[in-house]
């Protein structure tokens, strides 16, 4: 497709969506850091993108690794300075971090397993952008906007996601849920449409508790 055959405002959107998702990651960013009290060590992103999260955290005081399937992806995060060659053994991570990608794993538990194996005693594992099945949307509609059903296997609700952590070892665990913080979210509107879906109206909205961030410290 040539440019000149994109709908009027395609570029003006991806500009638009962009900037939207930039300020989400630092928003998320500096809240990782004011929770977990980290300033350096080894940080995972597991489900890495193309790096634009770890890219956040400077090389200077953390060494970055990722995990992420596809070949480009790869390529465009070593780029950035991302190793996929994950030290061997077992607690030498700081802090791992499930950026919007716990729902999106063939294998969750095994993930969250080693997980816990990977990170050091006093290391974090941070789950952010999180659908939660547990919330009054997908608890009314069994659906929510950030899902993508050919590609979500599991969608944990808060209640399930800590007693797993917990029977994993984890020793603090908790829950945030960033409604207002986020640059999607439109208050009257998000309720107008939440009122509109009861009567059968679907239009997608962000919405109270619909995601979630989890904070477990090993």
């Amino acid at each position: 497709m040539t440019e000149g055959e994109y709908e009027d405002g395609y570029f003006e959107r991806r500009v638009h969506d962009e900037a939207l998702r930039q300020r989400a990651r630092e928003s998320e960013y500096a809240r990782v850091l004011a929770k977990t009290g980290l300033a350096g060590g080894a940080v995972l992103d597991i489900g890495c993108g193309l790096g634009e999260f770890l890219d956040l955290f400077p090389g200077t005081a953390w060494q970055r690794y990722g995990l992420e399937v596809p070949e480009l992806a790869q390529d465009a995060c070593r780029e950035r300075g991302i190793s996929f060659d994950l030290p061997d053994g077992e607690g030498w991570a700081d802090l791992i971090i499930l950026r919007g990608s716990l729902q999106h794993l063939d294998r969750p538990m095994e993930t969250l397993t080693d997980a816990a194996r990977w990170l050091r005693p006093g290391g974090w594992l941070v789950a952010l952008a999180t659908p939660n099945a547990g919330g009054p949307v997908y608890r009314l509609f069994q659906e929510l906007p950030a899902l993508d059903p050919p590609r979500n296997w599991v969608v944990f609700s808060d209640r399930m996601l800590g007693q797993i952590l917990t029977n994993l070892g984890f020793t603090e665990v908790s829950f945030a849920y960033p409604y207002r913080e986020s640059p999607y979210a439109k208050p009257v509107r998000d309720h107008l449409r939440f009122a509109l879906r009861l009567v059968g109206v679907k239009r997608p909205f962000a919405f109270w508790r619909n995601m979630m961030e989890c904070y477990a410290r090993r």
